[in-house]
């Protein structure tokens, strides 16, 4: 096993590949700006933001993947708004959950009765801090 996201398994089998590409991690710091009369202002670190992550999912039928089902449970962890753990190389990513924060679906190819045969899922995620931690 690759990793996961929640119940979605990124895997190379020999039934199966279901693997991602494109990972890309933002981190980035929250400043306050106190304004100096006559001078410029100061920044002072008041933490970091939440680490936000993309990355696309090919989903291909020639691969064992059903990719109307796979899309189906990505919408659904969206849609219920359910933090789940984004694992990669056995190991939890970040310090916290993950929320997806957006889904976008590309229908590449279907078949002459509009089955969906391929598409690419991109996901944008973002860190789910609980309170206190």
């Amino acid at each position: 096993m690759i990793g996961s996201l929640g119940d979605v398994v990124f895997e190379v089998s020999s039934e199966s590949v279901k693997t991602f590409n494109g990972l890309n991690m933002q981190f980035s710091a929250k400043y306050a700006q106190h304004d100096v009369h006559g001078g410029k202002g100061l920044l002072e670190f008041t933490g970091l933001d939440p680490t936000k992550l993309n990355f696309k999912i090919r989903l291909d039928t020639a691969l064992g993947i059903d990719p109307k089902e796979e899309l189906k449970t990505l919408r659904e962890i969206l849609e219920s708004g359910k933090a789940v753990p984004f694992i990669l190389n056995g190991e939890p990513q970040g310090e916290g959950l993950w929320v997806i924060e957006s889904l976008g679906e590309n229908h590449k190819i279907l078949n002459n009765s509009g089955a969906l045969i391929l598409a690419e899922a991109s996901l944008s995620l973002k860190e789910y801090i609980e309170d206190g931690e």
